[in-house]
């Protein structure tokens, strides 16, 4: 299974050698740090056996960086979404692992840092979310806690499937958001109608993990709904 973990903007060093462990628990080995504090020797205490892949992480100064070259890009959250936060609507970890063990590809998991998550600007981002269900009083779990979950229920299933469809690029997506957005604007007026439409449907891509080619359908079924639209404004002019 092809799975890069990715920090964000971690506080302390014992928090990342704690994560290199756990990776190494489960035979994930790709640690993508961003802007993280000095390591120093807490993590090299706390990763133990996972000491390569402390190591071996790379450290970058943006999430575009840490992203690239992935096909999919999830975040994770502790809160629940609503109305105003569509992209935290979250699937559960046993969901997830099942998506990404049916559709393939390389998938960035990131995490936040201890002290205030992921804000919503840069979930924003990510093609959906992951909560780990907690209890209410409480739901916020130490960060090498979720990393060790998450992967744990990654790693437990048996892949025996080779995936035969090629992930969607994220060029491909991008060129997706721009068609629904076009759509959008058609039929919304209210900028805030858009923006919810918008980041409900982005959601839902995310969460299907489109392929190279579901996301080409897309994009053409709705380039003949931008044909017929405009072709129905220029008769009524």
């Amino acid at each position: 299974m092809d799975v890069r973990v990715i920090l964000l903007n971690t506080q302390e060093d014992g928090n990342i050698g704690s994560v290199a462990r756990a990776m190494r628990n489960f035979a994930f080995s790709e640690l993508y740090l961003v802007n993280p504090c000095e390591i120093g020797k807490n993590a090299r205490a706390m990763s133990s056996h996972g000491m390569n892949v402390l190591q071996s992480a790379k450290i970058v100064k943006s999430l575009e960086a840490a992203v690239r070259g992935c096909d999919y890009v999830v975040g994770t959250t502790g809160k629940t979404g609503g109305q105003k936060t569509p992209r935290r609507r979250a699937v559960t970890p046993d969901q997830l692992s099942e998506m990404v063990s049916e559709k393939g590809g390389k998938v960035a998991i990131v995490f936040g840092n201890e002290a205030v998550g992921i804000p919503n600007e840069i979930l924003q981002k990510m093609d959906f979310v992951v909560r780990i269900p907690a209890s209410p009083d409480y739901p916020i779990l130490n960060l090498a806690q979720s990393v060790c979950i998450l992967l744990y229920e990654i790693s437990k299933r048996t892949f025996s499937k080779t995936a035969k469809e090629q992930p969607m690029p994220r060029v491909v997506r991008q060129q997706l958001d721009k068609f629904t957005l076009e759509i959008i604007s058609k039929v919304y007026e209210q900028p805030h109608q858009q923006w919810s439409s918008k980041e409900t449907l982005s959601t839902i891509y995310g969460k299907a993990m489109l392929t190279k080619a579901e996301g080409g359908k897309i994009i053409s079924f709705y380039r003949k709904i931008l044909a017929k639209l405009g072709g129905e404004e220029d008769s009524q002019k």
